[in-house]
């Protein structure tokens, strides 16, 4: 039997020379859905890939149009908020070496660097080309941007089939995006 015919490899039609269980390099895979419930479960599903080795995740987002506004929600950025808040901890334990004015003076300084280093640091796919991709979107559609640091294509592929979606955007290898695109369940 043809190891690279749809039969061999549960319907997938697999290129000459295509790697089907080896890891792929690292890379962005956008998909986009006509109902955000979707992009929502399609996450599950990659989590429960990266449970099973399947693939390995940096970072997941989830952008949505609705009412004409684009919303983010990411799953690995620090925001402002949270640097603030880890360095005021940070600075206080530093200060409790001056005493209480000390802990106070360390608590605002590492509050502030802290909060400015939430600000600029930004982990994972980069926010304002989301959301220019987001602004793309028809109202009530979703898209998942999921940055991977290695994956099982095969494996990848074969959970897809159940999603009704589209590829947005991808910087994956050529065989990749053909598999996936063979594999999504497309009824956009």
């Amino acid at each position: 039997m043809d190891l690279r015919s749809p039969a061999a490899t549960g319907g997938i039609l697999i290129q000459p020379g295509a790697r089907m269980t080896d890891e792929q390099p690292p890379g962005l895979l956008a998909l986009r859905f006509d109902e955000p419930l979707m992009a929502q479960e399609f996450v599950l599903a990659m989590g429960r890939l990266a449970k099973n080795s399947v693939i390995e995740i940096d970072d997941v987002a989830i952008v949505n149009r609705s009412d004409g506004r684009t919303r983010i929600r990411q799953t690995r950025d620090l925001n402002t908020g949270q640097g603030a808040s880890a360095g005021v901890w940070v600075g206080a334990l530093v200060g409790m070496l001056g005493g209480p004015p000390g802990m106070l003076a360390g608590g605002a300084l590492g509050a502030t660097v802290g909060g400015l280093w939430g600000k600029l640091h930004d982990v994972g796919v980069d926010d304002d080309h989301m959301k220019d991709m987001g602004n793309r979107l028809r109202d009530g559609e979703s898209v998942v941007f999921l940055l991977t640091k290695n994956y099982d294509v095969r494996g990848l592929a074969k959970e897809l089939r159940r999603f009704d979606a589209e590829i947005f955007e991808s910087t994956l290898t050529d065989t990749a995006d053909d598999m996936i695109r063979e594999s999504l369940a497309v009824e956009i």
